[in-house]
C-alpha cells in the first residue's frame, strides 16, 4: 500500500507541498490497563521506546492546491510514528497512482551525504589564541571518510587536529526531522481542495486514575477520576479534539511505524588514519538549527527538539467533565473541549467526579485444598466493594486504572492505600483490595483430604475449620472464599454458615465475627482436578 519507493525522475512530475494539517483530531486507544506511574518513569529513561508504544487514529484536515495532470503531492507535518499502510486520503478528485513514505533522519552523515557538490562553510578554532577563521569549503565525498575542497586542495575532514564545525545554509531535499507522506496523483482539472488524511501512529497513551475520599458516614465516598493523556511522539496536535477508547483492542503486530533511515559518519583521515582518534567535528549547524554533539558519536543525532525523550511537563487542566458514548463494544470519551496535546509532554483531565458513592468495606481470606494439616495463620485483605449502578451513586461504565484511598481522622486527611481494577460496565461491582486488616486472623486446619481417581482426573474432598478472631472494638464481616470454585465440578457439600454468590460471581461464606471475639466455620466441599 505504502512502500518505500523512489519516484522516477524522468516523469519531471509538478510537486504541490502541504506543509501540515489546518485541524487534526486524536483518537487514543489502549489494549490494556496503563499503569500512570510506571508510565512516566519509564518516559524519563533515555533507552525507553515509548514513542513507538500506544495507538493513536489521527485525523487531519488539509488545503490542497492541485494542478491539472500528474502530480507529486508531499504532506508533511504527520505525526513521526505513522504507520503507514494504514493511512487514507479522501477529497481528491484524482486518480492515486502511488503513495510512498519519505523518512531520511536528518543528522551529521546524511548531511555529508546529501551535500557532495554543495559548499558549505568549515569553521576551525585555533586552540591557542581562540580565534575562529571560517573557510568556503565543497564537500567532495559523503560520511564514510568526507573530504572536503578547500582553496582548491583536498583534505580530509575532522582531521586538522583542532576544534572545527561545519556550517550548513540549507537542509538538502529529502532530509527531515519528521517523516513526509507522498502521493502521485492524475487530475483531470485543477482547484483547490479540502482533503482528510487519517492514518493510525504510535506514541500517544492514555491511562485513568482515581482518588476515593471516605465520608464521615463511614458508608459513603467522594470518587474523582482523571484522564492522563501521555504523547511520547516528536509530533505536537494544537488545539485538537481528542477522545479516548477504553476496551480491550486487538492490535495486530505488524503494524509499526516507520523507521528513518540513519547514517553515520565514518571518520577517514591520512596516512594510514594516523589522525583519527583525533579531536572531533564540535558540531554541525544548519542555519537556523543546531545539531547536538559532535561527529564522533556512536548514535545517531537529532534536532535539538527531538533530542530528550524524557516528558517535558505534566499540566493538570480544566474543571470540565469528560462525555461518555459509545463505540461499537468499547467505550469512547470525548474531552470537553480541545487541547493541545504537545510532543513530549502528559496532560491530565477530569473524568468523573461522583459524590455519596455508597460502599461496603469487606473483610477476606481465602482457604485452599493445599493447606497444610496443621493450622495455618493469615491475616485478612481490606476490600473496598462498590456497586456500579446509578442508585448507589455511580452508574457509568469506568475505565480500569489506579485507586487512592484516602480517609480523614481527626480532620487530617490520610492516605490509607492504593488498588487498581480493570475496566468495569454499568452493573457490575468494583471491588478494591487495600492491603492487610490489622486486628484480625484467620487460622485455618485441614481436618480431612480424601481422593479418587478416574479416567485421568482426580476428585477431591475436603474437609476442615477455620477459627476467625477480631481483637477490634467494633464487630466486622468477614468473607471467606475457597480457592478451588473454578475447578470442575466444584460443590459445597456441608457447612454450618449458609453459603452465597457473592458480588463477584463466586461462593463464599459471609460470617459475622464479634467484638473482641471469635467465629468459627466448618465445611466440606468437593471438586475434580
Amino acid at each position: 500500500m505504502l512502500g518505500l519507493a523512489v519516484a522516477n525522475p524522468a516523469l519531471a512530475q509538478v510537486e504541490t507541498v502541504s506543509a501540515g494539517a489546518e485541524k487534526t483530531a486524536v483518537v487514543i486507544y489502549r489494549d490494556r490497563v496503563v499503569n500512570t506511574s510506571r508510565l512516566l518513569e519509564e518516559s524519563q529513561q533515555s533507552w525507553n521506546e515509548l514513542d513507538r508504544q500506544g495507538l493513536a487514529l489521527i485525523v487531519e484536515t488539509r488545503t490542497i492546491d492541485l494542478p491539472a495532470g500528474e502530480t507529486v503531492i508531499r504532506l508533511k507535518g504527520v505525526a513521526t510514528g505513522i504507520i503507514p499502510q494504514t493511512a487514507t486520503l479522501d477529497g481528491l478528485p484524482a486518480t492515486v497512482l502511488e503513495r510512498n513514505t519519505d523518512f531520511d533522519l536528518l543528522s551529521p552523515g546524511a548531511l555529508l551525504q546529501k551535500s557532495v557538490g554543495e559548499t558549505v562553510r568549515l569553521v576551525r578554532t585555533n586552540p591557542e589564541t581562540g580565534a575562529e577563521v571560517q573557510k568556503t569549503a565543497i564537500v567532495r565525498s559523503g560520511p564514510n571518510g568526507a573530504v572536503l575542497e578547500i582553496d582548491g586542495r583536498l583534505e580530509a575532514l575532522q582531521c586538522s587536529g583542532g576544534p572545527e564545525r561545519i556550517v550548513f545554509d540549507r537542509v538538502p531535499e529529502g532530509l527531515s526531522d519528521q517523516p513526509i507522506l507522498s502521493v502521485r496523483t492524475r487530475a483531470p482539472t485543477a482547484g483547490r481542495y479540502t482533503v482528510t488524511l487519517a492514518y493510525l501512529a504510535t506514541g500517544l497513551q492514555w491511562s485513568a486514575d482515581y482518588v476515593a475520599r471516605i465520608n464521615p458516614d463511614g458508608r459513603t465516598l467522594n470518587l474523582d477520576g482523571w484522564i492522563t493523556l501521555a504523547n511520547f511522539g516528536g509530533t505536537s496536535f494544537a488545539n485538537a479534539p481528542v477522545q479516548v477508547v477504553a476496551g480491550n483492542l486487538n492490535r495486530d503486530d505488524d503494524s509499526v511505524p516507520v523507521e528513518p533511515e540513519v547514517i553515520r559518519k565514518t571518520p577517514g583521515c591520512w596516512p594510514m588514519d594516523t589522525t583519527t582518534g583525533g579531536a572531533d567535528v564540535d558540531e554541525v549547524i544548519v542555519t537556523g538549527s543546531r545539531l547536538r554533539g559532535g561527529f564522533a558519536m556512536a548514535a545517531p543525532m537529532a534536532v535539538d527538539n527531538l533530542a530528550d525523550t524524557s516528558v517535558d511537563e505534566v499540566v493538570v487542566t480544566g474543571s470540565r467533565i469528560v462525555r461518555m458514548d459509545t463505540l461499537g463494544d468499547y467505550k469512547i470519551y470525548t474531552l470537553p473541549e480541545p487541547t493541545d496535546v504537545r510532543a513530549r509532554q502528559t496532560k491530565q483531565l477530569r473524568l468523573i467526579q461522583r459524590e455519596g458513592v455508597a460502599f461496603e468495606r469487606i473483610y477476606q481470606g481465602r482457604l485452599s485444598a493445599w493447606d497444610d494439616e496443621e493450622e495455618q495463620v493469615q491475616p485478612l485483605t481490606l476490600l473496598v466493594r462498590m456497586r456500579n449502578q446509578t442508585d448507589r451513586g455511580l452508574g457509568l461504565p469506568l475505565p480500569g486504572g489506579g485507586v487512592s484511598l484516602i480517609q480523614t481522622q481527626a480532620g487530617q486527611s490520610l492516605f490509607t492505600g492504593q488498588a487498581r481494577f480493570e475496566d468495569r460496565a454499568v452493573g457490575l461491582p468494583v471491588e478494591l483490595g487495600f492491603g492487610e486488616a490489622m486486628d484480625l486472623t484467620l487460622a485455618n486446619s485441614m481436618d480431612r483430604r480424601d481422593y479418587s481417581a478416574r479416567d485421568g482426573h482426580t476428585r477431591y474432598v475436603i474437609r476442615g475449620v477455620s477459627i476467625l478472631t477480631n481483637d477490634k472494638p467494633e464487630p466486622v464481616e468477614v468473607e471467606i472464599v475457597p480457592q478451588q470454585y473454578s475447578y470442575d465440578s466444584f460443590r459445597i457439600l456441608s457447612s454450618n454458615v449458609r453459603s452465597v454468590i457473592g458480588d463477584g460471581g463466586y461462593p463464599v461464606w459471609r460470617v459475622r465475627v464479634p467484638a473482641r471475639g471469635e467465629a468459627r466455620l466448618t465445611y466440606a466441599y468437593e471438586f475434580v482436578d
